[in-house]
């Protein structure tokens, strides 16, 4: 070795050797992380018992919601119920200020009772006139037999016919009396009745059985005629999810197939339903159809409003070749797999067929009885590659 080298070796010797050293461990760093094949289970298909669902997302609805609200203008005095509060039919559910009303009612009650005094009174006169109808006829019949034998003088027999006249016309004058009290107690009859309905509006009760939805006004508060004071949910028509389902899966649903609900107050809990209803008209934009879904309520006030994630079992299978989800992968509009050969992945597409909510999925072409299939955590299949090189405990 030239002294030049062993020069330059003695003054840049360490400085080389902990360069190497940190390559190389550089290289050791490398070939045990990015370097280092993927770690993943290797998985065949397995004859399966699955049932094919359809999802949906949808709604909690009530087939029939009720708005109560008053027939007239007024200020609510009392409100005894708020929203989730169950009710009866004919329940009182508020009032409206009535003292007016109470008045007018009063007022006809009393008119009504001097009309039908005003008959009775006309009736006892109605029977004294007639009377004295009968005794002036029997003196104006018997006068006139004497006048007719000379035995009375005509003065006398006038004035009996006079008063038989006097008494006739004070029969009918009692007798058109009545007909106008009559007519009378008649409107005062209306009267009463129009008085009592306008205070029965101020009395607003539940139209069904059902649950309160919400409550549109407060205490105090002036509503006019027709407003909403209450929203009740009819506890006699449905509660159901209406669900939006993909119309490429929504033609093997019927009615009465079994469904399960999971609303999103309680994601971890999955509720028993039925197809009670499926939309004859998709919606052409979003090319859904709605199903109508019914379900176990959870709680006696139902979730009205509330989002749920709905699915309806169309078809069981028995003994079906199937992987688990995880060991898809998208591959465009279609699935594939990553096929384990020789320590290294291929990707293989395959055709799928019911998903179980299980967790299994059917394939229904694509692979053969043998083939090892990649699974891994979601986080590892989303980086293998074409190729790439994977280790299987």
């Amino acid at each position: 070795m030239h002294s030049g080298d062993k020069k330059f070796w003695k003054k840049h010797g360490k400085a080389i050797l902990v360069w190497v050293l940190v390559l190389a461990a550089l290289l050791v760093a490398l070939k045990m992380t990015l370097l280092a094949p993927y770690r993943v289970q290797a998985v065949s298909l397995t004859p399966r018992d699955l049932q094919a669902e359809a999802f949906g997302v949808g709604t909690v609805e009530a087939k029939v919601v009720v708005s109560v609200g008053s027939k007239i203008t007024g200020r609510l005095t009392t409100l005894t119920v708020d929203q989730g509060d169950r009710v009866k039919r004919g329940q009182l559910v508020a009032t409206l200020e009535n003292d007016d009303f109470r008045e007018q009612a009063g007022q006809a009650e009393q008119d009504l009772g001097r009309a039908d005094a005003d008959l009775v009174a006309n009736q006892a006169a109605t029977r004294q006139a007639e009377a004295n109808l009968d005794l002036a006829r029997k003196n104006f019949e018997r006068y006139r037999n004497l006048f007719q034998k000379d035995v009375v003088a005509r003065l006398e027999f006038e004035q009996k016919e006079n008063e038989y006249i006097v008494a006739r016309e004070a029969l009918k004058s009692v007798q058109a009396q009545r007909v106008s009290l009559e007519k009378q107690r008649k409107r005062s009859v209306a009267s009463r009745g129009f008085a009592r309905a306008k205070l029965a509006d101020t009395f607003i009760y539940a139209p069904c059985d059902g649950v309160v939805v919400s409550r549109e006004a407060e205490l105090g508060d002036a509503v006019v005629a027709g407003a909403p004071i209450l929203r009740i949910a009819d506890a006699e028509a449905p509660i159901w999810v209406v669900a939006h389902i993909d119309e490429t899966v929504a033609g093997g649903i019927r009615v009465g197939q079994p469904a399960r609900v999971v609303l999103r107050s309680r994601p971890k809990e999955s509720l028993s339903g039925r197809v009670a209803r499926v939309e004859v008209e998709s919606d052409r934009v979003t090319e859904e159809k709605a199903v109508d879904v019914t379900f176990a309520l959870p709680a006696h006030v139902p979730p009205i409003g509330e989002q749920a994630d709905v699915y309806v079992v169309t078809a069981r299978k028995a003994k079906v070749p199937a992987l688990p989800r995880g060991a898809l992968v998208p591959v465009g509009k279609k699935f594939g797999v990553w096929l384990v050969r020789n320590g290294r992945v291929h990707l293989r597409e395959v055709e799928v067929g019911a998903s179980d909510p299980s967790g299994w999925v059917e394939i229904r072409g694509g692979l053969a009885k043998g083939d090892k299939v990649a699974v891994a955590p979601p986080e590892v299949m989303a980086q293998l590659t074409e190729g790439a090189k994977v280790s299987v405990p």
